[in-house]
């Protein structure tokens, strides 16, 4: 795999079977829906068998996806952002399919719920995101 780093135009190169542990934060979600499972497919090959994958990214009918205005859906759970970055919002049926389709095991795949809280405006939020860990399976 490589992994290229678009502020310094570095390329590394990842060795197959390197890597223990990943993180994906926030990250699978500005990825068009049609290539998250070759993304997936990517990190699957550099992870060790056993090895884990940890992810966190935005729940369906999260408080940020309920307040785009009409015009910024781009297809069914995703979206673009005013600053043209998109968000896709996930279903945890949803994150089982992909990672799956992957050749992930699924270790955990849950809902998170949070609430935000603005003091300064009198504003109560609530957040909805997708917490998994998946493991590439022992050969």
């Amino acid at each position: 795999a490589v992994v290229s780093t678009q502020s310094t135009g570095d390329t590394l190169i990842v060795p197959p079977n390197s890597v223990d542990i990943v993180t994906c934060i926030f990250v699978l979600s500005a990825v068009s829906p049609e290539k998250m499972t070759t993304v997936l497919r990517n990190i699957f090959q550099v992870l060790r068998p056993g090895g884990h994958l940890l992810f966190r990214d935005y729940g369906l009918y999260d408080h940020a996806m309920l307040r785009f205005k009409p015009g910024h859906k781009i297809q069914d759970q995703f979206y673009v952002r005013q600053d043209g970055t998109r968000a896709f919002y996930f279903s945890t049926e949803d994150t089982a399919r992909i990672f799956k389709e992957a050749g992930f095991e699924t270790v955990v795949n849950d809902y998170v719920t949070r609430e935000t809280v603005n003091k300064k405006e009198n504003l109560s939020v609530p957040r909805i995101f997708v917490q998994s860990q998946f493991r590439k399976p022992v050969l």
